[in-house]
């Protein structure tokens, strides 16, 4: 088969996912490097320098990679070949389990153990170019970041529960040989079925030239490649400056630090716990910007890990572990998915794909086993050294970090020769995704992807946009096309959440949609982004037959702001727009200070019969005159503190006044007095004309204060005193603090 059909693909990649679960957790009880193990080798007598040893010897069997491309390219079944040779690695790998059986005395177990672990990984890597060249085609270009880092959570997952409860299995059985036989027997089941569900996965046909064949292009052409080049160079690196003390760490916690194996467990349990939300996330970023900015943003702190493991003592490693495991498995998550995306997109659509995998395990290999037998070396030979670190004495194990941590800083130089065409600048990345709440972002963009019921996805939704992070745009644009209103509603409204100027354009489209039946909703989030280029489509959507579609314009208008939405909103004011909009477009006026509002809106109360409408014209009116939410704040005050607050407001108001003369250059205390009189006796419906009284005895210029005393004209000049359900009170008294705050100190 040389494509795969999207059914076919799915389930492909659904047995990948299933399957990298298995080896989650095969790998996390087999490792050489692993706690697992390293209890194991401890057990049978065997140290740390043993321990790096072997971890070196295993390295070297992927120097095989190369002879296994060349040989495995020749054979008609690889498939079978995959298979029989994986389940023959499983079973070396779990063997050493059985070396005590064989071998009674510890000092002759290192070569059995080192044998079966050889033998064991040599079949893994003859395997390994095949496997991942059958993976890469599995894998569609544009999910490829997001599968990888969704069977990486599995992975972890899996890693995750298989090495706790195997740690506690550890603890609560003594630390006896029977402790480990039984994790090493369920690796075998674990591993053995995961290849097990490759079977039903067809294997692509892929037509080999005879310079494919060749052992010499094997190894060449890879290295040819500038692209697939520079990454290797740049990994080569960051493995080396890892591996010098990575087979350390445990053997450090167990020895050193006194950590049981059930902690250890849970330990790396935080590892894993933050890598699956880290693998969700990253894939995400290095999916929309790029896994080269993921590169720069993570090996900085990367560098810095060991440096911690150097200040840790049994008094503090109990706080410093925790910080520890939570933020290598952000920063390892990330790089791993950045690589190995970076990997996938180095490698060539066609061609002997194999070749390329076979170079990069080849040269990792190589560096594998030099690096962890330097930091054997140096354990051995070192360990009398003292030296002097951060103002602690560092020697033994403590050097390896130190090591660790300087040869870091060469792959944090070579990450900038990393190629990838469409990758953003990391500047950028940084802006982008550490803005809002990345992690409340990647929690809920997981549970919309998982959630079956529709007001569960649409509450993920909503939440998305509330995280303000600019990486939930994308996800809530295709939300937008969901099946159920409730989902698509709160996409929209969510898009307006993010604050993010990338939603304007996809907030633009759905208004602009005569049949969408969410244009309202658009134009309410294209006002709360507060972005001038919302203004357009909204100032067309102003006309819109639909009531509530101009309506939400008009108030979006109203946020953004600007001369050019300002004069529209005017200009259909006077217009004569209607009495569902006219509210609307009070409102927004009035927010933005526009005091030729101040008139209409007053005239139009004698239109309206509901106390709301009536209510919410007067409150806009004192925002256009510059008094803010001043008559709402007061509106939802009891009578008692009403009454208080207002009394204050008109002593305020007189202590201006003393300063003033009326026309005949009278201090008109007697008016003043006469509107606080009627604030005390409770003839709230005569008090607007009590105000103007005030007001035109005082010489005004000031157009807020003109516009004051001309909006209680307006007020007192109906036929009839104004009902109380307008609250002619707080009108009167708080247009008289607009006039006082004019004048003069």
């Amino acid at each position: 088969m040389s494509e795969f059909s999207h059914l076919t693909r799915s389930r492909a990649m659904r047995r990948l996912l299933v399957n990298g679960g298995l080896w989650g957790a095969y790998g996390q009880l087999v490792a050489v490097t692993g706690p697992i193990f390293t209890g194991l080798a401890l057990w049978m007598g065997l140290d740390a320098a043993d321990i790096a040893l072997i971890a070196s010897i295993a390295a070297l069997a992927g120097m095989i990679q190369p002879v296994s491309s060349f040989i495995t390219g020749r054979l008609a079944d690889q498939k079978a070949f995959v298979l029989r040779f994986g389940i023959a690695d499983i079973s070396l790998n779990t063997i050493v389990v059985l070396v005590p059986f064989v071998i009674g005395v510890a000092s002759g177990r290192f070569a059995f153990v080192a044998a079966a672990v050889l033998l064991g990984t040599l079949t893994g890597n003859l395997v390994a170019p095949v496997f991942n060249s059958w993976f890469s085609t599995v894998l569609p270009g544009d999910f490829r970041a997001r599968f990888l880092g969704k069977r990486m959570i599995v992975v972890n997952l899996a890693a995750m529960v298989g090495g706790y409860a195997a740690g506690q299995f550890i603890d609560l059985t003594g630390r006896a040989h029977i402790s480990f036989v039984v994790p090493y027997l369920v690796a075998w089941l674990v591993g053995v079925i995961g290849y097990r569900l490759l079977v039903p996965i067809p294997f692509p046909a892929i037509p080999r030239t005879e310079e494919d064949l060749s052992f010499n292009r094997t190894l060449t052409v890879p290295i040819a490649d500038k692209r697939f080049r520079r990454l290797l160079i740049f990994y080569l690196a960051w493995v080396f400056a890892v591996l010098i003390a990575d087979p350390f760490y445990n053997v450090f916690m167990i020895r050193h630090l006194g950590i049981s194996y059930a902690t250890i467990g849970a330990l790396n349990a935080v590892v894993l716990g933050v890598g699956i939300a880290g693998y969700s996330f990253w894939g995400m970023v290095a999916g929309k910007f790029g896994s080269k900015p993921v590169l720069q943003l993570l090996i900085i702190p990367r560098l810095f890990l060991p440096f911690i493991w150097v200040l840790l003592t049994p008094a503090n490693a109990g706080v410093l572990l925790v910080v520890i495991m939570a933020l290598n498995g952000m920063v390892f998550s990330g790089l791993t998915v950045a690589i190995n995306t970076l990997l996938f997109g180095a490698v060539p659509e066609r061609g002997n794909r194999a070749a390329y995998f076979a170079v990069w395990a080849f040269t990792t290999s190589l560096v594998n086993a030099t690096a962890t037998a330097v930091g054997g070396l140096v354990i051995r030979n070192l360990s009398e050294v003292t030296l002097r670190f951060l103002g602690q004495e560092v020697s033994g194990i403590r050097i390896t970090f130190v090591l660790s941590g300087l040869l870091m800083v060469i792959p944090v130089i070579l990450v900038r020769w990393v190629t990838e065409s469409e990758a953003k600048p990391v500047r950028h990345i940084v802006g982008q995704v550490l803005r809002g709440n990345p992690m409340g972002f990647v929690y809920n963009a997981f549970l919309f992807s998982r959630s079956q019921g529709s007001r569960a996805r649409a509450r993920a939704a909503r939440a998305m946009g509330r995280s303000r992070n600019p990486m939930a745009v994308e996800q809530l644009a295709r939300a937008m096309d969901d099946l159920d209103y409730d989902v698509r509603e709160q996409a929209v409204r969510g898009l307006g959440d993010t604050r993010s100027n990338d939603a304007i354009a996809h907030l633009a489209a759905e208004l602009a949609d005569e049949e969408s039946d969410l244009r309202a909703q658009a134009a309410e989030s294209l006002g709360r982004l507060r972005h001038p280029a919302g203004i357009d489509p909204l100032l067309a959507a102003i006309d819109s037959a639909d009531s509530r579609v101009a309506m939400s314009a008009a108030r979006a208008l109203g946020d953004i702001g600007g001369l050019a939405a300002q004069e529209r909103l005017y200009d259909k004011l006077v217009s004569g727009p209607g009495r569902s909009l006219l509210p609307s477009l009070v409102e927004s006026l009035s927010r933005l200070g526009d005091l030729r509002v101040v008139r209409p809106a007053i005239a139009a109360t004698a239109a309206y019969s509901n106390p709301v409408i009536r209510l919410q014209l007067l409150s806009a009116v004192c925002r256009a005159l510059g008094a803010r939410n001043l008559f709402y704040t007061l509106l939802s005050k009891d009578d008692y503190e009403l009454a208080e607050r207002l009394d204050s407001i008109l002593v305020a108001v007189g202590r201006r006044l003393v300063h003033c003369r009326s026309r005949d250059d009278a201090i008109p205390a007697d008016l003043h007095r006469h509107v606080r009189d009627a604030l005390a006796d409770g003839r709230y419906p005569d008090l607007p004309s009590e105000a103007l009284t005030l007001a035109d005895s005082i010489g005004l210029d000031d157009p807020v204060a003109v516009e004051a005393r001309e909006a209680l004209r307006i007020v007192v000049s109906g036929d009839s005193p104004p009902p109380e359900t307008d609250r002619p009170e707080i009108f009167a008294v708080v247009c008289l603090g607009v006039i006082a705050d004019t004048l003069p100190p």
